[in-house]
């Protein structure tokens, strides 16, 4: 932080409201401006007033800090940034020399460049739209079309080649619809293993949604609301924590695949996370006694399991074409 950040933000706010708390970042400011006879105590603990014949010589001591300093809390506030807060203050310099940023940019780019740090969540108005720049991995159903702004893809026929279909973000923002033949049921996947070797039947849909990080999965669940939806994930609080996530962001029922063989796994010990706090409670006999055990499964432990492939094909309702 540049050295009078601090002061200029404690010099706004006693020049506004003619008081300030104390905290330990303005505690020697305080002090030294009660030593120059500006400040005197408040009836209110850690507060301070400005006294009377003081405050030619506070105005006085920001102009010489921010000689412009009416016209730059102008500006701070036209971009919804307070004056009164000393990290505000240091977008001054970017808000002067504003940044030019045109169709997408990164937003961690963008934070930066406007002077703002890549963890700030002030954000400096732009007409740019901002990206995080995810890709979306899917494994698409057989019939499934994507119409972008340019033209359209067959995306059945390109995982064909590519096994899946990786959709960055910008080329997501350019998607119109989806055409062709919807999913029976998108799946979402909460690990990668799991989602690349889920024996899928021709008419699901997998997508892999990593942990907590379900904005994919949401954005893709709202292009696809006439299809079914079901999570499959690990068995664990934080796997019924993200189930739960995705449906209360998509507002859709909680479907959460268990395979019906399961409990097999946790009779014979195969639960590789142990001393698991449950404190979400479920009349599930599978999740029941795992939370007895404190024991979670992770989704990778069904993936050579013969049984899965039949149950992906009855939760798609899929049938296999028949030959005479």
């Amino acid at each position: 932080m540049p050295p009078d950040a601090l002061e200029i933000a404690l010099l706004a706010r006693l020049i506004e409201h003619g008081t300030s708390p104390e905290s330990t970042r303005n505690r020697a400011l305080i002090r030294r401006y009660e030593t120059a006879g500006w400040l005197m105590p408040s009836s209110r603990r850690n507060e301070w007033l400005v006294r009377d014949e003081a405050r030619l010589h506070i105005r006085s001591r920001l102009a010489k800090l921010l000689p412009d300093w009416e016209a730059d809390f102008k500006l701070l506030r036209a971009h919804g940034l307070d004056p009164r807060k000393p990290q505000d203050i240091e977008a001054l310099p970017a808000l002067r020399r504003p940044a030019v940023a045109k169709g997408k940019i990164n937003r961690r780019n963008w934070k930066s460049a406007a002077g703002l740090g890549p963890k700030r969540k002030s954000m400096l108005k732009t007409e740019a739209t901002l990206t995080s720049d995810w890709v979306m991995r899917l494994r698409p159903n057989k019939g499934l079309l994507a119409k972008w702004e340019d033209g359209s893809t067959d995306l059945w026929e390109m995982a064909q080649s590519w096994t899946e279909c990786p959709i960055p973000q910008r080329q997501w923002l350019n998607l119109r619809e989806f055409a062709g033949t919807p999913p029976a049921v998108v799946i979402t996947c909460e690990n990668l293993g799991a989602y690349i070797d889920l024996p899928l039947p021709e008419n699901a849909l997998a997508v892999f949604s990593p942990g907590k990080h379900t904005e994919i999965a949401i954005g893709l669940l709202a292009k696809l609301p006439t299809s079914k939806w079901v999570h499959f994930g690990d068995l664990d609080p934080e796997g019924l924590e993200i189930v739960g996530q995705i449906s209360r962001v998509s507002g859709r029922e909680i479907a959460l695949y268990i395979p019906s063989f399961a409990t097999e796994y946790v009779e014979l010990g195969m639960a590789q996370k142990k001393n698991v706090v449950w404190e979400i409670e479920s009349e599930h006999p599978v999740l029941k006694a795992l939370a007895k055990r404190s024991e979670g499964l992770y989704q990778e432990v069904f993936m050579l399991d013969t049984r899965l492939e039949e149950e992906m094909a009855e939760l798609s309702g899929y049938a296999r074409p028949t030959y005479s």
